[in-house]
């Protein structure tokens, strides 16, 4: 039985905001961006009951207002039937006879059986009225049926997408915190304009130009060595799933030990004054048994090899890895971009076998 805090407690409310988004920052983990903005609404939320009732109302979540309520954010639930993990969600609304989980993805997907595990989790709350909110960047429809399968109560799955959210918080741009609020959104690429603009058709007309020069320097020859070091190489299709779920135009392999490596573009769009960074990764996962091995490799191969750049690498809950890179405007005044591109993959990937003929400690492909 998941036991909550009273109705009209609210955890954001009595810590503020300040205090919250530091404590977030100290126990920071791989995905920062959507807790800290989980933080920021679920602030406004507390603090306003006018603008909560008219979220939760326009969301199709409740249809009429409400008085007392409890809002909390990452909400930790020990793990139950055949989970194999504990549960988190984003954020949890209780009202008086109603639970509300929310999952938020910004430029993530959903995990392992993710939303099952949270229907199961409200499937043993007694209150009457239970709802799962998936928020999403992107278009990510879901099948309820395949969520709810285990469930014996009644679930209401809602999915809403981030421009929707920041639509409805427009109406309360006069508020201080909103204000910032919508201004972070449109900054992390959130309100998604609904018109073209000029250099939206400039970019549609020649995207499929550019994605032939990525490919000109990335594929042949790049590839083939890619291949050759790593013992394979994703299909040439991910390429573009990359680049919808992580900003970023590459191939990789997955090594053992959740340790993988990449080479490509990495888009930067979220801050649209920096241009793309052209390179290669070597990364790990937070999880891997061998973490602090693999780690201290990567620390001394950057101290021997200055082409190569660490990165997260004191952080313990994030992805780190070293990184030969530099930014595709480095390549601009070449005459020959594509060709000056390639030879600087191909420097990079005979340093990655070097890397990997020197550091046996490194759990590669044999």
């Amino acid at each position: 039985m998941l036991i909550v805090q009273p109705l009209g407690k609210i955890k954001n409310k009595t810590l503020g905001i300040f205090k919250t988004l530091f404590d977030l920052r100290l126990k920071a983990h791989n995905r920062p961006l959507e807790d800290y903005l989980t933080e920021i609404i679920s602030f406004v939320l507390s603090s306003d009951l006018e603008i909560l009732n008219d979220f939760l109302i326009q969301f199709g979540i409740v249809e009429n207002q409400i008085e007392t309520y409890n809002i909390t954010t990452q909400l930790v639930l020990k793990r139950i039937n055949n989970h194999t993990s504990d549960s988190r969600p984003d954020m949890a609304i209780f009202l008086e006879n109603k639970a509300i989980f929310f999952e938020n993805k910004i430029n993530s997907k959903e995990g392992f059986k993710q939303l099952k595990r949270y229907a199961e989790h409200l499937d043993q709350i007694t209150d009457e009225k239970k709802t799962l909110v998936y928020l999403t960047k992107h278009y990510d429809l879901k099948n309820p049926e395949k969520i709810f399968t285990d469930c014996k109560s009644d679930i209401e799955l809602i999915q809403i997408r981030w421009h929707k959210i920041y639509g409805f918080f427009t109406k309360y741009k006069s508020d201080p915190i909103v204000f910032e609020l919508l201004l972070f959104m449109k900054q992390i690429n959130l309100s998604m304009n609904n018109q073209f603009n000029p250099s939206d058709i400039i970019t549609l007309t020649n995207f499929t130009n550019v994605r032939e020069m990525m490919d000109e320097t990335m594929f042949g020859a790049v590839s083939k060595k890619f291949k050759q070091i790593n013992k394979g190489i994703s299909q040439k299709s991910a390429s573009m799933t990359q680049l919808r779920d992580h900003d970023r135009y590459i191939y990789y392999r997955s090594h053992k030990e959740k340790m993988w490596c990449g080479l490509g573009y990495w888009m930067n769009s979220r801050n649209e004054k920096d241009y793309p960074d052209v390179g290669i990764v070597i990364e790990v996962a937070p999880q891997s048994s061998l973490r602090k091995e693999i780690i201290s490799t990567f620390q001394l191969i950057v101290s021997e090899n200055k082409s190569w750049k660490g990165y997260s690498l004191s952080n313990p809950k994030a992805w780190a890895g070293i990184r030969y890179g530099i930014s595709l405007q480095s390549f601009l005044s070449e005459d020959s971009q594509t060709e000056k591109i390639k030879e600087f993959f191909i420097k990079g990937l005979e340093e990655m076998e070097e890397i990997f003929e020197k550091n046996e400690k490194l759990p590669t492909n044999k």
